[in-house]
């Protein structure tokens, strides 16, 4: 899709009013290439539940990641109802465990917070204060998350990632 919608016109009354595209999709690219291109294996999810696995029982990613080192890790994240600066926490405590060790690189979702800094801090500056040391591609403003339009992504598949104007993600399956 050329647009996205970030407001719906969908209701109780009015379930299957069709996507309301209003806004220009342009993706935000770091580093500010023509095109980007990445592989590895696909990961991620939404940061408001991701967020709150990290170093319960329930938080496997780091033997994950390990066990699969060797593919790399394209992680994909998104985030529902998190302002800026808990987007920014997120990523930190992500990044603390460990999680985006052997990362190739990033696909981030357009956040329901759209364009709603906080203290000077705007959406962009939020993922990369965090994520600019990994030096490996990072693409923002993807459509995937909970603003429309958004793509389902095959997580734990190994996919090559393709990025000008838009996103092309080409699956491996043997």
């Amino acid at each position: 899709y050329p647009m996205w919608e970030i407001t719906s016109n969908k209701d109780e009354e009015h379930p299957y009013e069709p996507y309301h595209l209003t806004q220009k999709k342009t993706l935000v690219k770091y580093p500010d290439e023509q095109v980007l291109s990445f592989e590895g294996r696909l990961i991620g999810g939404c940061m408001d539940c991701l967020g709150k696995l990290i170093g319960t029982r329930f938080d496997c990613t780091k033997s994950f990641i390990d066990n699969y080192q060797t593919d790399g890790f394209i992680w994909f994240l998104e985030a529902c109802d998190l302002n800026v600066m808990d987007l920014r926490r997120t990523l930190w405590q992500m990044d603390q465990a460990g999680w985006f060790s052997h990362v190739k690189g990033f696909l981030i979702g357009r956040p329901l917070h759209y364009n709603e800094p906080m203290f000077g801090l705007d959406q962009y500056e939020a993922v990369m204060g965090v994520l600019r040391k990994y030096r490996v591609p990072v693409i923002m403003d993807a459509d995937l998350g909970h603003l429309p339009p958004m793509m389902p992504l095959i997580c734990g598949a190994k996919a090559h990632v393709t990025a000008d104007d838009n996103i092309r993600i080409k699956y491996e399956f043997s």
